[in-house]
């Protein structure tokens, strides 16, 4: 069955879905299966008319809106920034209706992101985006949000974004690995150009 459409409230079942997400992006070789690891049977064990597990598509962060510096508009100082920040990793997963032809996934990534001395307040919603492609023509794409909190005398914070409940089709010959979800921060035309000239400085 396809994952269930959640509540925008918090929930439990949103908490330990992000929780499982968190833990793909501490642990990616938890993907590789426990064969990988030399934890699984002999080939003998292997059934060989077992059905292989269907892929996920891969997910990635899109090179050169891994980072965006947000300005106050007075000027490209860095007394100017109001914020700097990153996306470091990402991780899916994924699951398949066959009786829909339809994969639902949730993806995660996480980042940091450092309070510039032009910030005029210590909660910052930062522009995202998640795209969907296919055979590298893009599918669609949706706008995000990326809230980060900074508490106390915090200048600098790490903060995990999930997306939940995406839904593409598949049939034939098409699977997972035909797509790719690619994530980003969503820059304007002077950010990007920005991002062009200045090479990125990686957080703490």
């Amino acid at each position: 069955m396809p994952f269930p459409i959640e509540p925008t409230g918090p929930s439990r079942r949103a908490a330990a879905r992000a929780l499982g997400l968190a833990v793909l992006l501490v642990l990616p070789l938890a993907l590789g299966g426990c064969s990988w690891l030399g934890m699984g049977g002999s080939d003998d064990d292997v059934d060989p008319d077992a059905d292989l597990p269907k892929p996920c598509p891969t997910v990635g962060v899109l090179d050169g809106a891994d980072h965006i510096t947000m300005f106050s508009g007075r000027g490209k100082d860095l007394t100017d920034v109001v914020l700097r920040a990153e996306i470091r990793k990402s991780a899916i997963e994924c699951e398949y209706d066959t009786d829909e032809k339809t994969i639902s996934f949730n993806v995660a990534f996480d980042g940091t992101a450092d309070l510039g001395p032009a910030a005029t307040a210590r909660d910052i919603n930062i522009p995202g985006f998640i795209a969907v492609t296919r055979h590298g023509y893009m599918v669609s794409k949706r706008m995000l949000d990326i809230p980060v909190s900074f508490e106390g005398a915090a200048r600098t914070v790490k903060f995990l974004k999930t997306v939940e409940d995406t839904t593409i089709p598949y049939g034939g010959e098409l699977d997972g690995s035909a797509y790719e979800i690619i994530v980003g921060f969503q820059l304007t035309p002077d950010e990007l150009e920005y991002n062009r000239k200045v090479p990125a400085v990686p957080l703490r």
